[in-house]
């Protein structure tokens, strides 16, 4: 029996400066393997709000990024090595706030549901702010939805050569 080789799909998006960007996106199955944690943990960690995800226009299937992979194994490692848990990460996570990030006018903020109520991240809410609709902006392409992931207080203990080897 042969092994399936594992081809991404490859996703082009338009980002924040309209410029038109390809990016290679696995299945949840794909990222699954990749990441060597299970479909349904993947599945929780975006029902708790730490992972938004691209869907597939044609079946609705969940397509992640090799970035958002490495995000999933680092949610896996702040729960099982450090100890967090979903809460835990969701404060850490509005830390640096996405009006902070893009640095929104005034007025903008002032109608914005994120800077009034500032209780989650922008992208981890079920319906986008208004901000983000008007411009067209998609959480994958957002530097907000990168810079969390690349929050220092969300970075794991452990040494990046563990990361690797998963």
């Amino acid at each position: 029996m042969t092994t399936p080789i594992l081809l991404p799909k490859l996703l082009i998006e338009k980002t924040m400066s309209q410029e038109m960007e390809i990016q290679s996106v696995y299945t949840i199955r794909v990222a699954s393997r990749l990441s060597g944690i299970s479909p349904g943990t993947i599945r929780e960690y975006e029902r708790q709000g730490l992972l938004r995800t691209h869907r597939d226009s044609q079946n609705n299937h969940r397509l992640f990024s090799h970035g958002e992979i490495k995000w999933i194994m680092q949610i896996w490692q702040l729960i099982h090595d450090e100890g967090l848990n979903y809460e835990g990460i969701r404060r850490l996570l509005i830390t640096t706030p996405c009006w902070k990030i893009l640095r929104c006018p005034t007025e903008s903020r002032e109608k914005c549901n994120v800077f009034t109520g500032n209780k989650s991240a922008c992208w981890s809410l079920e319906i986008l702010p208004e901000c983000c609709i008007d411009n067209e902006r998609k959480c994958q392409t957002c530097k907000v939805y990168a810079t969390a992931q690349e929050n220092p207080q969300l970075v794991p203990a452990i040494s990046k050569e563990v990361i690797e080897e998963r």
